[in-house]
């Protein structure tokens, strides 16, 4: 209960409940000081409330880490890395970020139609709901701006919220101009979740889903297999939190406030 921490000093601090309801809670919790707070993505629905939280922070000397768990998967960290040094691929030219999957098979301990990921009111919608593939464009690419976008409820499913997302955006890798889609669904038969990236002399392709990364250029093709385990990316995500509170650290930027804070501006701007 949320009346205990106002008794009690609290170190460390978890926000999971649904996504509406984050920056609310955090302002519930008067009483904390120097404490590092988890925060489950998206930061919020909105960021109506985003000075009244940066406020609390400041005058609290309290640290926010925004949980962007795909950010820990194995494959995309090599293909960071690839896409950064290899040079024989060449220009990046457009990439294709893609998440698609049946909504009633989301949560199979659920009836997706009272998941927070079905109604409006807790922050739910296909382009909150999967932020990840905007916050993995942002931590790729910069100066990302949209083009154009489409959001959408194309399905019978029984939500009130969208169901589609497609979005068209320009950013810069080393300084030249790329193109970049993100393309989201909630009613998909297969699941899919995927980043494609189109090279001068090569491709890249990391599935998420299937646990590989493939690199190909003209004469060669390398795979690099992972384990199927998403628990081994939210292990790695809590440990280095635990690290960063353990060593009294600032919250590195990829999963700072700010971040956060640009992912959700323009997931705002998709939705109007």
């Amino acid at each position: 209960k949320l009346s205990l921490a106002y008794k009690k000093k609290i170190d460390l601090v978890f926000i999971t409940n649904p996504s509406s309801m984050h920056i609310n809670t955090v302002l519930k919790l008067k009483n904390l000081k120097n404490t590092y707070i988890f925060v489950e993505k998206p930061l919020d629905s909105n960021l109506k409330n985003i000075n009244k939280l940066k406020s609390f922070l400041r005058r609290n000397n309290n640290k926010i880490f925004v949980g962007f768990n795909l950010k820990f998967h194995d494959g995309y960290q090599r293909l960071k890395s690839i896409i950064n040094n290899d040079k024989q691929l060449g220009k990046l030219n457009y990439t294709i970020f893609k998440y698609g999957e049946n909504l009633k098979n989301f949560h199979k301990y659920e009836d997706y139609k009272i998941s927070y990921a079905a109604k409006k009111n807790l922050g739910g919608g296909v382009s909150l709901t999967s932020i990840h593939e905007i916050d993995l464009m942002l931590d790729l690419f910069e100066d990302c701006k949209i083009i154009n976008s489409h959001i959408d409820k194309l399905s019978n499913l029984k939500i009130d919220v969208e169901d589609f997302s497609a979005s068209t955006f320009r950013c810069k890798f080393k300084k030249k101009k790329i193109i970049s889609l993100i393309i989201l669904d909630f009613f998909q038969f297969t699941t899919e979740r995927y980043i494609k990236m189109i090279f001068e002399n090569g491709e890249v392709y990391l599935d998420f889903n299937s646990n590989y990364l493939s690199v190909s250029k003209k004469n060669s093709k390398k795979v690099y297999k992972y384990l199927r385990n998403k628990n081994i990316m939210y292990k790695k995500e809590i440990k280095i939190f635990f690290n960063l509170f353990k060593n009294k650290k600032q919250i590195p930027k990829e999963f700072s406030l700010d971040n956060s804070i640009r992912s959700l501006k323009i997931v705002e701007k998709i939705k109007k």
